[in-house]
């Protein structure tokens, strides 16, 4: 892989960034002295360590915002130095993919990324993110508790606000 100096500093700058302790809670790991004291701890080597034996920590959308853009920037960095290089688009197609398609877990995230990274959209695209948001506005008001549709309402949000500008006047 041919690498510029400005791709370089790029990914020193990102590695430097993400391995400061502020950055821990936004890959959801803030309860540790060091991300890979979690990263590489096994049931084998520390029986304490179980599914159960933690609190498992939520994982914002806000938060998933700031890594997907910073994932990007250093995508894109790296993409200068490959003229064929095709790493956005299919990111893109799966995010789009997982979207659109419901999955309480995978959709509201999709979403998010979706927005973060599209260079272009349609106004089909909209159409179906607006669909997907009057849905989950449709379930909030049938039990406002529903704590799916709500994150389902904000990931909507957060990929029109990013998505708007790209749409043609």
């Amino acid at each position: 892989l041919y690498s510029t100096e400005e791709t370089k500093q790029v990914l020193r700058l990102s590695l430097t960034e993400f391995s400061l302790p502020k950055f821990y809670l936004l890959f959801g790991i803030s309860k540790v002295k060091s991300a890979a004291v979690i990263a590489f701890r096994s049931s084998y080597r520390d029986r304490s360590f179980s599914p159960g034996s933690y609190e498992r920590e939520t994982f914002a959308l806000t938060s998933l915002e700031t890594v997907t853009e910073a994932l990007l920037e250093i995508m894109e960095a790296c993409m200068r130095d490959i003229p064929t290089c095709k790493w956005l688009d299919q990111w893109t197609e799966l995010a789009q993919k997982f979207a659109f398609q419901y999955n309480p877990s995978l959709q509201p995230r999709a979403l998010v990324v979706f927005g973060c990274i599209s260079k272009r959209v349609s106004h089909g695209q909209i159409k179906q993110i607006i669909r997907i948001l009057s849905k989950g506005l449709e379930s909030c008001l049938k039990g406002p508790d529903n704590y799916n549709s709500q994150v389902l309402i904000e990931a909507t949000v957060i990929a029109l606000t990013k998505l708007q500008p790209l749409l043609n006047k």
